[in-house]
């Protein structure tokens, strides 16, 4: 169920997204990184066209399509991952570089090598599949996964106390970088609720250092039920904050915390209820037969 969450969600996010504004970039300015260095001029010339974006969208979608029911799940996943890296790294060569994707890119590859399609799939339902005597099978790649979306809120904490210091907790810091995404039109949005900082000043350094606590505590998520269902809550808020005072929106971030649902949970509560509204239907219809 986490990875019919997961990729879901990235389908999603393939299928709004305007690949053929991509493709109208000059290959001039792409600057490849790492591994794509190894693929020819001739190659990127022939993607970046909108025909040529329009069939790499066209692949990840059909992809994720595949992995999101469960169909064919190994090399769904395995190809899944594979051209969504590719398309990441297609955008950190344009020069921008963003880390919300990241743990979404990692969680995919998790999913690619392990056995994800045992049993909420199409495969299941057509016995392609087989059940892990060991449970640990399934549990090991979900607290993986759990991990390595804390490490994300733990890095980024730590690269806040390693560039700005004690500076960070500086009253103008919040408001002044809010205001600088405000007037610019490189984000997600265009809220001006920013410029209501400056009056509260003497209340950021506490904001921040909530903020800032909240990241370097998110890996107690990972094993305490009660702990996770504050902190997840705060990162709601975070996010939702983030979005309506700086117009930056991490997305990615708040799916992948679809890793910490107890989903055997939701199942057996989802079947009560239909088990009760089932059981209450049949005695009204036995009671107006009589």
């Amino acid at each position: 169920m986490a990875r019919a969450g997961v990729c879901g969600f990235i389908t999603c996010e393939c299928l709004l997204t305007s690949f053929k504004d991509l493709g109208r970039l000059p290959t001039t300015i792409l600057r490849p990184t790492g591994v794509m260095q190894l693929l020819p001029w001739s190659f990127y010339d022939a993607l970046l066209s909108p025909e040529g974006m329009l069939a790499l969208k066209t692949l990840m979608v059909v992809s994720l399509l595949a992995a999101t029911v469960g169909f064919f799940t190994g090399i769904a996943t395995k190809s899944s991952a594979l051209l969504f890296m590719f398309y990441e790294g297609l955008l950190r060569s344009f020069g921008h570089f963003n880390h919300d994707e990241m743990p979404a890119a990692y969680i995919l590859v998790v999913l690619a090598f392990t056995p994800c399609g045992d049993a909420f799939s199409f495969d299941s339902r057509t016995n392609r599949t087989r059940t892990h005597a060991g449970g640990w099978v399934y549990g090991y790649p979900i607290l993986l996964m759990r991990a390595l979306l804390a490490w994300s809120y733990v890095t980024s904490a730590l690269i806040k106390l390693r560039v700005a210091g004690l500076g960070y907790f500086n009253p103008d810091s919040l408001p002044t970088f809010a205001i600088t995404h405000t007037l610019d039109n490189l984000h997600d949005a265009q809220f001006r609720l920013a410029f209501l900082l400056p009056r509260f000043r003497e209340f950021m350094p506490i904001v921040v250092g909530l903020v800032l606590f909240w990241e370097l505590t998110f890996p107690l998520a990972i094993f305490s039920r009660l702990a996770r269902r504050f902190i997840l809550a705060a990162g709601v808020a975070f996010h939702v904050g983030t979005l309506l005072f700086m117009n930056i929106f991490f997305p990615y971030h708040l799916a992948m915390y679809l890793i910490f649902i107890d989903w055997p949970v939701v199942v057996e509560r989802l079947e009560r209820v239909i088990r009760r509204t089932s059981g209450a239907e049949t005695r009204a219809f036995k009671g107006n037969c009589k």
